[in-house]
Order: C-alpha cells, then sequence, then structure tokens
C-alpha cells in the first residue's frame, strides 16, 4: 500500500501540465523549465524596468496597479476596448504594457506553502540575496531554489495568460517549450 502511494505521488509530481483547447480536447503542455528559468530572470534583469519606465509605472505602483486604462474595472478585453487599445497614444500603450506585466506578478501565487510571489518581488524588485529570503520566509537553501523555479515558470505562464487577455502582441513570450 505504501509503495503503491509513493508511486502516485511521483507519477502525480512528474506528469506534464494538461489543458484544454477550444474543441475541449486535452493538449499536454511540455515546458522547458530550465530556459523559462533563464528567460524569465533575464527578463527582470534586462527588460523588466525598462518596461514600467517607459509606462510611468513607479515601484510603489506595483503592488496595486490599475487594471485597465479604459475606464473599466475589469480585464476583459472585449471588442470595444480592443479598438479604444489600438487608438491609445504610444505613451498610454506602454502605460498598459507595463501594467499587464504588474497585473502578471501581483496575479502570482502567494500562499502558505507557495509563496512565489514574494520570492520574485524579494529576488528580482527588491534585490535580496538568497539568504535573506530564505530567512524571510523561513526556507532552506534547496527550498528557495525549488520554488523560485516554479515561480519562474508561473510568471511565465501568467505573463503569457494576461498578454492574451489584453490583446499585447509586443511582449516577450518567456515560456519556452
Amino acid at each position: 500500500y505504501k509503495s503503491s502511494r509513493r508511486y502516485s505521488k511521483h507519477r502525480q509530481r512528474n506528469r506534464p501540465k494538461a489543458k484544454r483547447n477550444r474543441v475541449g480536447v486535452i493538449q499536454v503542455i511540455k515546458c522547458d523549465v530550465e530556459t523559462t528559468v533563464t528567460n524569465v530572470k533575464d527578463f527582470f534583469k534586462y527588460d523588466f524596468w525598462h518596461y514600467m519606465n517607459l509606462g510611468g509605472i513607479h515601484v510603489n505602483q506595483l503592488s496595486s496597479p490599475q487594471m485597465s486604462l479604459t475606464g473599466t474595472s475589469h480585464s476583459n478585453t472585449n471588442g470595444v476596448e480592443k479598438s479604444l487599445i489600438s487608438d491609445l497614444s504610444e505613451a498610454e500603450q506602454a502605460t498598459y504594457r507595463a501594467e499587464t506585466i504588474a497585473i502578471a506578478l501581483n496575479n502570482c501565487s502567494d500562499l502558505e506553502n507557495s509563496k512565489h510571489q514574494t520570492i520574485l518581488r524579494s529576488t528580482f524588485i527588491n534585490e535580496l540575496t538568497d539568504y535573506q529570503i530564505e530567512i524571510k520566509l523561513s526556507m532552506s537553501d534547496y527550498q528557495l531554489r525549488r520554488n523560485k523555479k516554479k515561480a519562474c515558470v508561473e510568471f511565465a505562464e501568467r505573463l503569457e495568460f494576461w498578454c492574451k487577455r489584453r490583446n499585447i502582441n509586443d511582449l516577450p513570450l518567456l515560456l519556452s517549450e
């Protein structure tokens, strides 16, 4: 009994992620974790502050970004909003892009057992050392390394989702397959 339970946990852990396509058929999503983590680290190192600066987003605004420049309080883009997005000035589009990145970051999970948002903020925005983050979150070095990879993958997935949801095609795709 114990060995079969251990096997099923192992199988669940190593099972590829799946999602349903438009027809309802399940597609397996294969993610190259190492490349995705590298892409996210490079994005935060080279591009993140560039997008924030161009969009006029201050570091204090990252915790509560405005959801939309079109005057609506939800993040769904309907046909009217899509036409409004293309009619925005260059500065307004830059702000819209920066807000989308901030929304993806704020949308990352911050649960008791997976502090992904806190790890991302501590690492890339507050620039804390791994040791400082380990103390802050009461994690071992191994736990932090494992959770940091998961946090990077989650951010890449959420950024891709919010770019699609908000009709943004010019931000880099960080999720590597």
